[in-house]
């Protein structure tokens, strides 16, 4: 691999290459990750849809989000007929740049997460099902902010049906805060989202506890540092 190889694969935004029927030829490595967050066909769909109408290269201001992954534009490149190449930028994580940790005290997330479902159960008929990893340490987290997302999430759901809680670690993530690494957890609510919840307020809350907002069509996850 050569210089501008190695610098296109560790690029932060990512790159991906198709062929003309929408699979994937090569990929840097922030794309494999984005990949995770939505299919290589809708990624591809973009790609044709904001290509230049002739050959060459375009680029658009186009606000985007898949899952936790912002963009502020695209790049989009083709030569021939057989290949075709876009490049997303990246918003940088707001959650990265001023950590919360002063106040930040080890606590049972089982605990608080039963905590958070037997508050929401008040006013709810319909009941929760947990599916929840059982090898978590105790964490370094603010209680009260991770227990008010968690009941915020749950008002977002309609009482239609049973909520769905699943806890798991993300594998092949991490965040950085004062020199360490920490592996990513994932706190995933599903159930019928109500039109009118308000993302942006949560999203203003997940900074608080080191993290940031993931809204599905059927679910929604706070993603967020485990500090032990």
């Amino acid at each position: 691999m050569d210089f501008y190889e190695k610098w296109l694969e560790y690029d932060y935004n990512p790159w991906i290459l198709f062929d003309s029927n929408g699979r994937v030829k090569t990929l840097n490595q922030e794309a494999q990750f984005l990949l995770a967050e939505v299919t290589a066909s809708e990624v591809f769909e973009l790609a044709v849809t904001y290509a230049n109408q002739s050959y060459g290269f375009k680029t658009t201001m186009i606000d985007l989000e898949f899952g936790k992954y912002e963009f502020f534009g695209i790049m989009v490149g083709y030569e021939d007929n057989e290949n075709i190449a876009i490049r997303l930028y990246q918003r940088p994580p707001e959650r990265i740049s001023e950590p919360h940790l002063q106040k930040l005290s080890s606590h049972n997330i089982y605990t608080l997460i039963n905590l958070a479902i037997s508050t929401s159960s008040i006013n709810r008929k319909h009941g929760f099902t947990t599916t929840l990893d059982p090898a978590f340490p105790e964490i370094k987290i603010d209680p009260e902010v991770f227990v008010k997302i968690l009941n915020d999430i749950i008002a977002c759901m309609e009482d239609s049906d049973t909520v769905d809680i699943q806890l798991s670690l993300k594998t092949g993530e991490t965040i950085k805060f004062d020199g360490k690494r920490h592996p990513i957890f994932q706190l995933s609510i599903y159930g019928n989202l109500k039109p009118e919840c308000n993302i942006a307020l949560l999203k203003k809350l997940a900074t608080k506890l080191n993290g940031y907002i993931v809204k599905k069509a059927d679910h929604i996850s706070i993603e967020a540092p485990l500090i032990v």
